[in-house]
């Protein structure tokens, strides 16, 4: 069977939003494959190519793989991820959260 990339990152990407207990706040180093690794899958997931993974391309995302997610819900998730408080997880963000899995 063959997994999307898009499917695969946002299954990690709400698992890690939804256990707070696997993030770490500074987050351990990542080697430069892995960096390059979780920069591809940032940008997979970063549909409009702002930079950033908003509200809206998560909930798309959790659509796609049959969830249903409330606006609210998802900022909450967001807000455990959102460092800089700016409502949008940025790619330092994202990858300081999916090193620390």
């Amino acid at each position: 069977a063959v997994v999307s990339t898009q499917s695969t990152g946002a299954n990690v990407f709400q698992y890690h939003l939804s256990h707070p207990e696997a993030q770490q706040s500074n987050g351990p180093s990542i080697d430069m494959a892995q960096n390059k690794r979780l920069e591809d899958l940032f940008d997979s997931l970063d549909s409009d190519d702002s930079g950033f993974i908003d509200a809206e391309e998560i909930i798309k995302l959790t659509e796609k793989l049959g969830e249903k997610m409330t606006l609210e819900e998802v900022q909450d998730l967001i807000k455990q991820v959102d460092k800089d408080g700016d409502g949008r997880v940025n790619k330092d963000e994202f990858k300081r959260l999916m090193a620390s899995k």
